[in-house]
């Protein structure tokens, strides 16, 4: 659902841009305004440059992101590897490489469209026992079976493109505090293990309280995101019972729901568009001849 409200102003803007096509220098428009023709261009044009400057903006982060895994960071040990190969293959996620950075706060993330990568910092394999270490892992692991990051990836331009819109900002933030929690109960649901990953969350939070003021969250750390309350996870964690098959049952639900929204929505844009250019002079009979 969140995507979708995400993907709304896209639709808007491609019907925006499509109207410049097909209607500039139409008899519809000869007789507006200049200020009111010069507006109906700036308005689109410029939403979709801004579009295209968040998609710029989006591979760069691709591309910053490959360099900063692959130079600032190192494999892990066969044994870690190891685990999360065994883990992998429980939970049905393609095999990801895990990768250690050398880093004195908690980080955890996924990254890699095509290949994925677990990057760990070095003070999850300090301060974490193998148990809470697993739970981590299986956690991460979750995201790259979902294929969240590049999920997550489109979002973040989607977000970028349409920042001027509250609910860009609003559908991005639920977005993302969504994922980690069904990620959560997909981890316990495969370890039966809640309270080690309740256990690290706990330390997350420990080491974020007492390190200092400026340095309590690092660039990333899906972990302990920004917003989300700690105590609010631990509590679902030490208290989520549900099968895998209400699970399932809910996704099901949520994609006829998301399906009937999207299609609402879209004649909602046609008939934004129908009504403007009557207001213009331009009738749907003549919309249907021009754009046929």
């Amino acid at each position: 659902m969140q995507c979708l409200v995400l993907l709304v102003p896209l639709t808007s803007l491609g019907l925006g841009l499509a109207g410049l096509h097909h209607f500039a220098g139409r008899a519809c428009l000869r007789n507006a305004p200049f200020w009111d023709s010069a507006l109906e261009i700036a308005l689109p044009v410029g939403m979709g440059l801004i579009a295209l400057g968040a998609l710029g903006l989006g591979m760069l982060r691709l591309a910053l992101m490959a360099r900063v895994v692959l130079r600032k960071s190192f494999s892990a040990g066969p044994d870690l590897q190891s685990l999360a190969d065994d883990l992998a293959g429980r939970l049905g996620a393609t095999r990801a490489q895990v990768r250690l950075c050398v880093y004195d706060r908690p980080l955890a993330l996924t990254s890699g469209v095509f290949r994925p990568t677990v990057l760990l910092s070095t003070w999850m394999i300090e301060c974490l026992d193998r148990r809470e270490l697993e739970a981590v892992l299986a956690h991460e692991l979750e995201h790259v079976a979902r294929r969240d990051y590049p999920v997550m990836w489109l979002a973040t331009v989607l977000r970028d493109a349409f920042f001027y819109l509250p609910t860009s900002w609003a559908a991005y933030r639920q977005l993302s505090q969504e994922k980690e929690l069904v990620c959560d109960d997909l981890a316990i649901g495969s370890t039966h293990r809640p309270l080690a990953m309740a256990s690290a969350l706990a330390k997350v939070w420990q080491h974020a309280v007492e390190a200092p003021h400026g340095a309590r969250f690092g660039a990333a750390q899906p972990l302990l995101e920004a917003g989300e309350s700690i105590n609010g996870r631990i509590e679902r964690l030490l208290t989520s019972t549900a099968p895998t098959s209400c699970r399932q049952s809910l996704q099901a639900s949520m994609v006829r729901r998301s399906i009937l929204a999207f299609a609402g929505l879209l004649l909602l844009e046609a008939a934004n568009v129908i009504v403007m250019l009557a207001l213009m002079g331009c009738g749907p009979a003549l919309l249907l001849g021009r754009i046929l």
